[in-house]
């Protein structure tokens, strides 16, 4: 697949139904229920935590207003930052878009970044591992009783 160039950027407040839309069109594979987060919370999340977005140069996405990507990460009461969400458009995984927006996100922090993840997802804890991330604990029964998780942390490099 044809890697392309999308600007990483933060993303502004009115970008929150766009980001809530590609909330629900990257989530379709895996066939779970969503659990919508809800259009408030995205309109919050765009102007008080860190969301970036990967926005492409022309009109191919009208319906998540040519957003290919998202991230969004907060500040924790422990001071450190948590890598809620990362996500990519169906149409658009395999061009290296969450790689440009994981890399963005950890070079523009000096605090450590906390994640979770399912630990049967064997591709995403290797992905997180690649970027520096490493296992803190096991989590069981994070969300649900049947859904568990590796909290996950990375730590950045000294100023």
């Amino acid at each position: 697949m044809k890697e392309i160039s999308p600007t990483i950027e933060p993303a502004m407040s009115q970008d929150f139904l766009h980001v809530s839309a590609l909330d629900r069109i990257a989530w379709l594979h895996t066939g779970q229920a969503y659990i919508p987060d809800g259009e408030h919370v995205w309109r919050v999340w765009c102007e008080y935590a860190i969301v970036l977005v990967a926005r492409l140069p022309e009109a191919c996405l009208p319906e998540s207003g040519n957003i290919a990507g998202s991230l969004v990460m907060f500040r924790t009461h422990t001071d450190e930052d948590f890598l809620h969400k990362i996500m990519v458009h169906p149409d658009m995984r395999g061009r290296r878009i969450g790689t440009q927006l994981m890399q963005t996100a950890l070079r523009n922090t000096a605090r450590s970044v906390l994640l979770t993840v399912d630990p049967e997802n064997a591709a995403a804890v290797q992905l997180y591992q690649k970027f520096g991330f490493q296992i803190r604990r096991r989590i069981d029964g994070y969300y649900r009783p049947q859904e568990d998780r590796f909290l996950m942390a990375f730590e950045p490099e000294p100023a």
